[in-house]
């Protein structure tokens, strides 16, 4: 996953860089760091995890939100 990718990948996900720092426990200036080049020419790579990890958390927030629909309309019926 390029630095480009995981930017828009956090866009889609409605995430700040702060908001998946946060989440993920990895400090905001390491993930800053992600896709600048060092000065050997090497480009700081973003974490391999990272990928499965964003693809996880969509996972969960679609559950999330069915699940909450679910209870919303069960309740609904329960007082009727």
């Amino acid at each position: 996953m390029t630095k480009g990718q995981f930017n828009l990948k956090l866009k889609d996900l409605e995430l700040s860089l702060n908001d998946f720092s946060k989440i993920s426990n990895i400090s905001y200036s390491t993930i800053n760091n992600w896709g600048f080049v060092k000065d050997n020419g090497k480009a700081i790579a973003v974490p391999d995890w990272v990928e499965s990890f964003l693809d996880y958390y969509e996972k969960a927030k679609k559950y999330d939100y069915l699940k909450n629909e679910i209870c919303d309309v069960m309740n609904e019926l329960e007082n009727k």
